[in-house]
């Protein structure tokens, strides 16, 4: 794509990314009458129809992030989103508020946490004005009349109603309320006027518009009503200075023609992985060895019941409820775990790929139609020694899940697996998915916030502690993981830092 000859010298704000951060950041600030540019390094698609491809999205990632990683042993692509609205163009879409207990680590992980970590530099209280405004902006879909417990509720009614139960879930939902559990339909951003109930959602990009994205809800939008401006298949090749402030940025396309923007005010919002990389590469570090480290990503806990009959799954959609009831773990002294959500396997494709051994396509494809999966998110701990690192210009990471991550996995699989096996007429499996190469989902940590620069990357508003204008707005700024996915906290926190402190 070339470079638009639209492209002004001058911005209030540039925001690098278009993610849930950084597409929700720039939109507020346009929406506040500042006049900002979008930069993405991805393309934007022009026929969602070409992404339905089994094949071209899960095999080949065709619309992840194009740079090969190092994983260790192997060079690869990883599942990130790499065109405009980032990894909101492929998610699931689920929207929830995590828990009180969230912002306070330490009481859980204490002996495992520096006393640093034990509490967020910003309490649920302050947070929650924020939940609502991106629930909002998203379109969320759900139900305030649902029991959900552990987590955080929202007040007010929703600004959508959920889609209607499939008959499946409708049957699950009693299983598990006599297994004594209280399962809850999902809050997503999904419209369900625009809805076709694709089989295959996440990980695709949605045909007709009706998941949300940071594209579809906030940086289109931002173009057409706050004259903002996005600029796609563009990438930051220089850095421009002035003491400890940003002045501006050198672009270049894929054609290699460059442009020199400035700006005031600078939102890197790249991703947990490609935000410290971004520092590193234009030696924005200050020195401060904690960016990229304490790279973080939820342990899944996988549960399967293939059942005698096809359950709708492959056909339609399905991915509609979750669990908390596990959040913490029974006992004296209770563990804290996370949630559990019920997930769609993308196609046979994706099973021959993932399974430990080959199986015919049409026992695959039996499997496929009478499966009902959920997945278990247990929050990892932080740890230094996994990080983002840059040698050579290529992004390599380093990752091993601590034991106490194993161990309560574990304990999630032993929790729940006594509702799995009273779906009728199934046999249920609980697998710990310990898949520490090619899995990035929920990527955070990685240039985390706090009040001491001897322990934190980010001041509290997220500024960085040795800049005076670059911001980062994506979940990189997150010092632990949450028990539940971090997209809503990303797109708060977005919403928090540029209303309060820009």
């Amino acid at each position: 794509m070339a470079i638009p000859s639209c492209l002004s010298d001058h911005y209030d704000a540039v925001v690098i990314g278009t993610g849930a951060g950084g597409g929700t950041a720039g939109y507020k600030l346009a929406a506040l009458g500042r006049r900002v540019l979008f930069i993405e390094r991805g393309k934007r698609f022009a026929d969602a129809a070409a992404f339905q491809d089994e094949r071209a999205m899960q095999i080949e990632k065709r619309a992840s992030d194009d740079r090969r990683i190092n994983f260790g042993t192997r060079k690869a692509l990883a599942f990130i989103g790499g065109v405009a609205g980032g990894s909101t163009a492929l998610y699931g879409a689920c929207l929830l508020r995590p828990s009180r207990h969230d912002f306070m680590p330490g009481r859980f992980y204490g002996r495992y946490l520096d006393r640093s970590l034990w509490e967020w530099p910003v309490s649920p209280e302050e947070m929650a004005p924020f939940y609502t405004e991106a629930e909002a902006l998203y379109r969320a879909a759900g139900d305030v009349d649902q029991t959900v417990p552990h987590l955080l509720q929202r007040p007010l009614r929703y600004p959508a109603d959920p889609l209607p139960l499939h008959p499946t879930n409708a049957a699950l939902r009693g299983v598990f309320e006599q297994a004594g559990l209280h399962p809850f339909v999902l809050p997503m951003g999904i419209d369900g006027d625009k809805c076709d109930r694709c089989a295959a959602c996440p990980g695709y990009i949605c045909p007709t518009d009706a998941r949300a994205s940071s594209l579809n809800r906030c940086i289109v939008p931002a173009v057409q009503r706050h004259r903002a401006d996005l600029i796609t298949e563009a990438e930051v090749v220089r850095v421009l200075m002035r003491g400890r402030a940003l002045t501006g940025l050198v672009l270049q396309n894929r054609t290699g023609r460059h442009h020199r923007v400035t700006a005031d005010l600078f939102v890197l919002a790249a991703g947990a992985i490609g935000s410290p990389a971004f520092l590193m590469q234009h030696g924005l570090t200050g020195g401060n060895d904690l960016i990229g480290r304490n790279y973080m990503f939820h342990l899944g806990v996988l549960f399967t019941a293939l059942c005698t009959r096809p359950t709708g799954a492959g056909e339609t959609f399905i991915k509609q409820l979750g669990i908390t009831d596990l959040y913490l773990s029974r006992g004296r002294r209770p563990h804290k775990l996370g949630y559990i959500q019920q997930l769609p396997i993308p196609g046979v494709l994706t099973m021959q790929a993932q399974l430990p051994f080959p199986l015919p396509k049409r026992l695959l494809g039996t499997a496929f139609r009478r499966n009902v999966t959920f997945a278990g998110a247990i929050e990892d701990l932080p740890q230094p020694t996994n990080r983002v690192l840059l040698r050579n210009r290529e992004i390599t990471l380093q990752h091993r899940y601590h034991p106490y991550d194993v161990f309560r996995a574990r304990l999630m699989r032993r929790g729940f697996m006594p509702a799995m096996r009273r779906i009728p007429d199934s046999v249920a499996v609980g697998l710990i998915a310990k898949n520490e190469k090619l899995h990035v989902a929920h990527q955070v940590g990685t240039c985390r916030f706090g009040s001491d620069p001897a322990t934190s990357a980010l001041d509290p508003s997220c500024r960085l502690h040795h800049l005076d204008n670059l911001y980062v707005l994506d979940g990189s700024f997150m010092p632990t993981s949450l028990g539940v996915a971090p997209t809503l906290t990303i797109m708060a926190n977005a919403l928090r830092v540029v209303t309060t402190c820009l």
